[in-house]
């Protein structure tokens, strides 16, 4: 879906909803946006696809979205949850980065709180330290959280990585 976000051309979301893992999590814009529209069923009597809230919900119908798109983008996956969420089975991750292999037109920018599991899986895909189109990143809150997500993510295999840095109070202190 083509997005404001100064930073991305387009957001692609195989997966939506979220489980909160950290204080980073406590304003959450995607949450906020989705619980808007919990319950909601549209003039056409069709529910609306937040219907459900913010639960985590695997979106299969939308993997091959990329696939379609004519003209290089750079994209924002799952700008509506975090790809690496426990609730991801492998087999589906595994399925949506497939799909960012088989389309290196484009730049996919994979941000996560999960880094842990993001190294992890990485192992199983050593391809990605050479696949430069897909940025795998982590956001950072605090010391506490963001120091350890900084070594996981120094330690994937990832062609490029990035850091989403947000400011919390008392994040300068030493």
């Amino acid at each position: 879906m083509p997005t404001k976000i100064e930073w991305t051309d387009e957001t692609w979301n195989p997966v939506t909803g979220c489980v909160k893992v950290s204080p980073g999590c406590k304003h959450c814009y995607a949450e906020t946006f989705a619980e808007r529209f919990r319950g909601v069923v549209m003039p056409t009597g069709k529910r609306h696809v937040f219907h459900e809230g913010f639960e985590p919900t695997l979106r299969p119908a939308r993997l091959e979205q990329p696939l379609s798109w004519k003209t290089p983008r750079m994209v924002f996956v799952n700008s509506m949850s975090d790809l690496f969420g426990e609730f991801v089975p492998d087999t589906f991750l595994a399925a949506v980065f497939e799909v960012m292999r088989a389309t290196p037109q484009h730049t996919y920018q994979v941000l996560t709180k999960r880094a842990e599991r993001l190294e992890a899986w990485t192992r199983s895909a050593p391809w990605l330290a050479r696949a430069t189109h897909i940025w795998l990143g982590v956001s950072v809150e605090d010391r506490e959280h963001g120091v350890p997500r900084i070594d996981h993510l120094r330690r994937a295999a990832a062609g490029t990585r990035f850091l989403s840095i947000t400011y919390c109070r008392g994040i300068a202190r030493r």
